[in-house]
């Protein structure tokens, strides 16, 4: 057998190529594992990314989404602003400014108004507007108030400024007035517009305005100062009778004051207590004694004394407190009548409606239970209206009048022959008696028109089966005038005045003062 013999140096030789060899390979596996390890987390990387890639593209189409969506909004945003702006600053039935934007344009014209330049501001209200509104419905009201404003329209210029600040309630503002008196001729336009009727309801309606005036710097030096005092001169013009106009003069403002106190007085009058009534005798000019009582309203004042009747009831009808009022003249009037008839069986009691008592829809109602209430004989009762009340709405005065007196009571027509057109509306109305206005009888002995006009007043009742009341009678001579003409009935100073209850039961037992 042989031996194969390596020698030692050759040994080590083979040792370190076989170490060598074997680091290599342990070197080369673990290279290989990193970059398998390297490739595989690469891969995973590149997952991750793609997924995070999807992600970010995944958000931003949401993003652009909200944009567009934020982009809707911000348009219906601004469309409600604008829309809210347009609430704010118009009037949602005639589309004009309202009173926010024209107090805002004023402001902007004081701030800016030059020296020697002149502003002029018109306050309009429309006359009785309520009345409008409470017989024939609130739809027509805003019919109304919409041709009204194309009235007003149609008689502006270039330089004014429309609005409407209340309810009925429009204002004009105009600028570069050459001078006030001017002014006058652009009040009249305003006022011709109105002179032609109006048609509601399928019926023909005649509309008067009250028209309030002031200039500005010399009425006032701001926006505030002159709403206060065109207003107070529009009040002002309804006071003088309606229908009319008003220049603003300092001394309003005071009157005005006063107003606003009594109106609050007012309503503090009916809960204490404070109003009584006053009676006038009415006179049967045949037998020449009392046949009857006009009740009238007197305030009792704490501190002015006995206020007369044309002194608050105006605003009273304003208010809407002559609702009330008007319910306890005509309770505490059947009273004293139930009262009075216990010893004088034939005394009637006349008690007057105002205008908006008599437009209130409960009216009958009211009769109907103080006649309940009260227990007197319902043809004792007399109610009264104005000519001009029972004119303002002919159908609608008919339509009550006969509901009233199918309750019982009689009915007068005041103030007769002052009307425009009494004469071919009167035997349309179911009245029972005339009343001749005192403002006849003030120059009867002296007029021989006067006279006429109540010899044929009296002759057109007769036919006409109605009986007359002449009022405001001072003088014998009146008196025996009236006989002549033979008038039924007669009241005034010549017999007496108005006297409170105890004064007219010595007149009763007196049968004449």
């Amino acid at each position: 057998m042989g031996y194969f013999v390596i020698d030692r140096s050759a040994g080590l030789a083979l040792i370190a190529a076989v170490a060598m060899l074997i680091l290599l390979l342990v070197v080369l596996w673990v290279r290989l594992k990193f970059e398998i390890r390297a490739k595989n987390l690469t891969e995973e990387e590149n997952k991750e990314i793609k997924e995070r890639y999807q992600e970010l593209e995944e958000t931003c189409n949401s993003a652009l989404t909200s944009l567009d969506e934020l982009s809707i909004k911000y348009e219906e945003l601004n469309k409600n602003k604008e829309n809210m702006k347009k609430l704010a600053y118009s009037d949602y039935l005639t589309e004009l400014p309202n009173r926010t934007a024209f107090t805002e344009m004023l402001d902007s014209i004081m701030l800016t108004l030059r020296s020697g330049e002149t502003v002029g501001i018109m306050d309009i209200d429309i006359d009785n507007f309520k009345n409008i509104n409470d017989t024939l419905g609130h739809s027509y009201g805003d019919e109304l108030l919409i041709d009204v404003t194309h009235r007003l329209k149609q008689a502006m210029d270039e330089n004014d400024y429309l609005a409407r600040i209340g309810g009925d309630e429009f204002i004009i503002l105009t600028q570069n007035l050459d001078d006030t008196v001017t002014y006058e001729e652009k009040i009249k336009k305003i006022k011709k517009v109105f002179s032609y009727p109006f048609v509601l309801s399928t019926k023909e309606y005649f509309v008067t305005v009250s028209i309030g005036v002031a200039f500005a710097p010399k009425d006032g030096k701001n926006s505030q100062a002159l709403i206060k005092n065109v207003d107070a001169a529009m009040y002002v013009a309804k006071a003088n009778g309606k229908n009319t106009h008003a220049y603003f003069d300092y001394s309003f403002n005071q009157k005005l004051t006063e107003k606003i106190e009594i109106q609050s007085e007012l309503r503090k009058a009916i809960e204490r207590e404070e109003f009584v009534l006053f009676y006038q005798a009415q006179m049967n000019l045949e037998t020449k004694k009392v046949v009857g009582f006009e009740a009238l309203i007197r305030w009792k004042h704490p501190e002015r004394g006995m206020i007369a009747p044309d002194e608050f009831i105006y605003l009273a009808e304003e208010t809407g407190l002559i609702i009330p009022i008007g319910k306890w003249v005509l309770r505490t009037a059947c009273y004293q009548l139930k009262e009075w008839t216990k010893h004088y069986p034939d005394i009637t009691m006349a008690v007057n409606l105002s205008a908006r008592q008599f437009k209130d829809r409960d009216i009958v109602k009211t009769v109907y239970d103080i006649i309940e209430e009260t227990g007197i004989e319902p043809a004792h009762l007399e109610l009264e209206i104005t000519e001009s009340v029972a004119l303002d709405d002919i159908d609608y005065t008919i339509k009550t009048i006969e509901e009233l007196r199918k309750l019982g009571v009689n009915f007068s027509l005041d103030d007769f022959g002052t009307g425009y057109s009494s004469m071919s509306y009167l035997k349309r109305l179911p009245v029972s008696n005339l009343k001749i206005d005192k403002s006849f009888l003030d120059t009867v002995m002296e007029d021989e028109s006067d006279q006429k006009i109540i010899q044929t007043i009296i002759s057109l009742a007769r036919n006409l089966d109605l009986f007359v009341i002449a009022e405001g009678v001072e003088s014998f001579d009146q008196e025996q005038f009236l006989k002549a003409a033979n008038c039924d009935k007669a009241q005034g100073y010549f017999y007496s005045e108005p006297v409170p209850q105890d004064r007219a039961e010595m007149i009763l037992k007196n049968k004449i003062s």
